[in-house]
C-alpha cells in the first residue's frame, strides 16, 4: 500500500492542523466566558486572534484544495502572523500572572476567581509552547530564505 501525497498537501495539512488548534483554543476561551473576564483591550486581542486564526485556517484549506505550490505565500504569512500574535497574547497572559502586573488583564470583579483558576504549570506550559511556536516560525523563515537564495543563484547560472 502506497500513499502518494504531494509535499504541498502535506505542508497545507500541517498548517490546517496548526490553525485549527489555535482557532479551537480561541473558540474554547470565548465559550468559557473570556470576554466577560478580560478587560476590553485583552478581549479585543482575543477577537483579533480569532479572526486571524480563521483567515489562516481558510487560506490553508484553500491551499490544500488547490495543491498549487504558488499558493503557499498567503497561508504561510497568515500562519506566521497568527503565531506571533498568539505569542504576544500569551506574553500578556504570563505577565498578568507574575510580578507587579498581577491580573492587569482581568476585570477587577473577576480577579479572585481568575487567580484561583490558574496554576504555575499552566502558565509555564502556555509560555513554553508559545516560545516553541515562535522558534518554529523563525526556523521556517530561515529555510525559506535560503531556498529562495538558492533558487535565485540557480536561475542566474542558467542564464
Amino acid at each position: 500500500m502506497s500513499f502518494n501525497i504531494s509535499k504541498q498537501r502535506l505542508y497545507a495539512s500541517l498548517l490546517v492542523l496548526g490553525a485549527g488548534f489555535l482557532f479551537f483554543r480561541t473558540i474554547m476561551m470565548l465559550s468559557q466566558g473570556a470576554l466577560d473576564v478580560l478587560v476590553l483591550w485583552a478581549s479585543a486581542l482575543l477577537i483579533a486572534e480569532m479572526l486571524l486564526d480563521a483567515a489562516w485556517l481558510l487560506s490553508s484549506v484553500r491551499w490544500w484544495i488547490t495543491n498549487d505550490k504558488n499558493k503557499d505565500r498567503i497561508p504561510l504569512r497568515l500562519g506566521a502572523a497568527a503565531v506571533l500574535f498568539h505569542a504576544v497574547r500569551v506574553l500578556v497572559f504570563v505577565l498578568g500572572r507574575i510580578g507587579p502586573w498581577i491580573d492587569f488583564d482581568v476585570r477587577p470583579v473577576h480577579r479572585a476567581l481568575h487567580a484561583a483558576r490558574w496554576n504555575w504549570e499552566g502558565v509555564y506550559f502556555a509560555a513554553i509552547m508559545s516560545a516553541l511556536s515562535v522558534i518554529g516560525v523563525v526556523i521556517i523563515w530561515i529555510f525559506r530564505r535560503r531556498a529562495k537564495k538558492r533558487s535565485l543563484i540557480n536561475n542566474q547560472r542558467r542564464n
